[in-house]
């Protein structure tokens, strides 16, 4: 901001009319949303470039009266003034020049809790606080609010933050005393550090997932083409009526009413806005406008006349678009013709399939789906030597730079993204327009909603454009996307919907069940992602790509990227996955289990050394790392396959060339005589089971003898392996022994 010295040291606020930060430093398009010092609420929309941020507002109102003007001038002070170097170097990392818009509402939020606090302690302005009210508040924190040892000392750095300001910027009897923990240390004032780890969100379940991205992935590459139509058409019957929104004149009821004489003439009913036998019926007056070129009043001015009012009572239907449904499955039309006035809702799950698809199968965080704009994804076109995968582009910014193959002819030009989590400026803040990234690699489903996005939107701009897609109070969301909230809200419609839809359509069993630990937030698809990676490897993404291969092509997305990103996700999922598979080894030895096959002993090795290294418990990602490192604990079980893979590069047949570099298996690949193979006495005892059902499925008279010959030497082959293990089994006293 561009201020004088003058400014800088006067301690008086602004008047009321003047604005509450300068509208000069902000993006022009949202200068509008700057609010005046004096205003009931400030919004601080205009302090953000990042699309999908939410509209943070300071309502003033949270501040008893004796407190509200000073702390409407501290955070004046908050938002116009960086804060000094000096008071920068005693936090450290925590402590920034400026913050964002997020973090300012989140501090004077804080601030409005000290100062109820404050009135209720009877004490009448900030001067008035002592070093012992701060102490007591820290302790009210913690043993009173039951805040977390994070969230307090959230709460103690903002207290830090307004005393700093306090002599540069405010008056006398607004400055607050220095709280005793910038001397002493925050570790005496804030509750016990609690033993969670990282990634504390979970996964989506496996049960919830599947049918989510089922469905999902219907309506993107299913379904898609019919409301797409439906929607065009929606739209130019939309266009067709704006058109007509002209003066009343006489005679422009003639089309109307001939359309509606010649209903009357055959006993048709008339289209009305919405059928629902519960509400009162409205004669669809803008579908009406659209198809006789009447004017939207003049077509309520005609049925409001006690001839079609009471006509309509007996005569009526749904407005009903032309756009047949092509689509179909289990092979029936998957929809009734389309409604005027219900198709938007088709569409508003369209986008969320959309969502679903993007963020599950590319890992992208959620602010960058909501970032991504049309264009992010240009066709490969037919060039040989241009690889067969496509990539994604974030939005393309005047200072990004570009990189070519050499002339301009010889490549396409390479824009890089943004990501905005952990993105600053040169001074080390928040820098809101987000952070250069490399593109993100793509799967053709999430290109196939790519492409969908686009086609619904209005040919540039934000995919996720919340003018487009949720166009409520317009001047309020141009240049952003749908927010947080929105997309979480539009999931659990979406859940909704499909749910419905397969109990009346006889599909319960395609049901999306609900997820035990929660509603399905727009974050989680990312921590999903890396779980199904690392424990599903042989299970299918997109119906038709492998775990496996995400893992790959998530990785070589991510690879450029200077902070580790989902590729610290996946490994502390693989990490997660590998030290509970050797714990329960573990502790099936201990109670005399055996283990066999070629990779036995080094097996029961990594059991041990994991049981006494980490327990069978990896909370950080320094311990992820650590068990990675570690090529004696490589160990990954393959369900299909009923063995374990003590993984070693060198002698893994699932990777023929065995030169590379890969550090994990190929499960999908696995070789009986490869040897890495072990098995526990849990396999044999699932073989034995799936071998008697095989045998069971052979016996019956319905299946045909070819198969069942079929199905008896797979259950002969699986009790071989069964024996095989009880004869060559080492249990761990008769290792010790050796």
């Amino acid at each position: 901001m561009n201020f004088t010295a003058a400014t800088f040291a006067s301690s008086r606020p602004p008047v009321s009319d003047a604005w509450a930060f300068d509208p000069e430093d902000v993006p022009e398009h949202r200068r509008h949303f700057v609010p005046y010092y004096g205003d009931a609420s400030w919004s601080l929309l205009a302090l953000t470039e990042n699309p999908s941020q939410a509209d943070d507002i300071i309502h003033w109102k949270w501040f008893p009266n004796t407190y509200r003007e000073t702390f409407r001038h501290a955070a004046w002070a908050l938002i116009n003034h960086p804060l000094p170097d000096i008071h920068i170097a005693k936090h450290g990392a925590p402590m920034r020049a400026k913050l964002s818009g997020g973090r300012i509402l989140k501090a004077v939020n804080q601030w409005s809790v000290f100062a109820e606090w404050l009135v209720k302690q009877g004490v009448p302005s900030l001067a008035a606080v002592t070093a012992e009210d701060l102490t007591e508040f820290a302790h009210h924190l913690g043993k009173i609010k039951g805040l977390s040892r994070n969230t307090a000392g959230s709460y103690l750095l903002a207290l830090s933050r307004l005393h700093y300001y306090g002599d540069p910027y405010l008056l006398p009897a607004d400055r607050l005393v220095e709280p005793p923990w910038i001397r002493e240390g925050q570790d005496d004032y804030l509750p016990a550090a609690s033993s969670k780890g990282e990634n504390v969100a979970e996964p989506i379940t496996p049960a919830t997932m599947g049918p989510l991205l089922v469905w999902a992935l219907r309506f993107v590459e299913l379904f898609a083409p019919d409301i797409l139509a439906a929607h065009a058409e929606r739209r130019r019957l939309h266009a067709a009526a704006d058109v007509l929104n002209v003066p009343i004149i006489p005679g422009c009821d003639a089309g109307l009413q001939s359309f509606l004489a010649d209903l009357e003439a055959k006993e048709a009913p008339i289209p009305v806005a919405d059928w629902n036998p519960r509400i009162p019926l409205s004669p669809a007056a803008l579908f009406l406008s659209a198809k006789t070129g009447c004017p939207v009043r003049k077509v309520h001015q005609v049925m409001r006349k006690p001839h079609w009012r009471a006509y309509i009572k007996d005569h009526h239907e749904p407005a009903m678009l032309t756009t047949p449904v092509t689509a179909t499955l289990g092979g029936q039309p998957w929809h009734e013709p389309f409604e005027f006035y219900r198709s938007s809702t088709l569409v508003k799950h369209l986008t969320t399939a959309c969502f679903i698809v993007i963020s599950y199968l590319t890992g992208m965080r959620t602010g960058e789906v909501l970032a991504l704009q049309t264009g992010c994804c240009p066709d490969l076109g037919s060039d040989e030597t241009v690889a067969k995968r496509h990539l994604i582009y974030g939005p393309a910014l005047d200072d990004d730079p570009v990189s070519t193959d050499g002339e301009d002819d010889q490549g396409p030009v390479m824009v890089h993204g943004r990501q905005f989590k952990g993105a600053r400026d040169a001074g080390g803040n928040h820098d809101s327009a987000g952070a250069v990234r490399p593109p993100w690699v793509a799967v053709p489903q999430v290109i196939n909603a790519v492409r969908v996005l686009e086609a619904l939107g209005p040919g540039d701009g934000l995919l996720f454009a919340a003018e487009v897609h949720d166009p409520r109070l317009p001047e309020r969301r141009s240049s952003r996307s749908l927010a947080y909230a929105t997309m979480a809200n539009r999931l659990s419609s979406f859940i909704e919907w499909v749910n419905d839809y397969a109990a009346v359509h006889g599909r319960s069993s395609e049901a999306i069940p609900p997820d035990p630990y929660g509603a399905i937030g727009a974050r989680r698809f990312r921590r999903t992602l890396a779980w199904h990676i690392a424990r599903r490897p042989g299970g299918l993404v997109a119906l038709a790509v492998q775990y496996g291969h995400m893992r790959t092509l998530i990785s070589e997305g991510y690879a450029a990227r200077s902070r580790g990103g989902i590729r610290d996700l996946l490994d502390f999922e693989t990490a997660r996955t590998v030290a509970e598979t050797l714990s329960d080894i573990n502790e099936a030895l201990q109670n005399g289990e055996g283990v066999s096959g070629p990779a036995a002993r080094r097996l029961i090795h990594a059991a041990v050394t994991e049981h006494q290294r980490f327990g069978g418990m990896i909370t950080t990602t320094r311990q992820a790392r650590n068990l990675l490192a570690d090529p004696t604990l490589n160990v990954f079980e393959n369900d299909e396959a009923l063995l374990l893979c003590n993984y070693d590069r060198a002698k893994a047949l699932c990777h023929p060339s065995r030169g590379g570099s890969d550090d994990t298996p190929s499960l999908d690949r696995c070789r009986s005589a490869c040897a890495n193979i072990a098995r526990t006495d849990h396999h044999t005892e699932r073989m034995t089971a799936a071998a008697q059902n095989l045998r069971v499925q052979a016996s019956s008279p319905l299946v045909p003898e070819p198969l069942a010959e079929r199905l008896r030497s797979k259950a002969e082959h699986l009790e071989e392996l069964a024996d095989q293990h009880r004869a060559g089994r080492i249990i761990l006293e008769q290792r010790e022994a050796e």
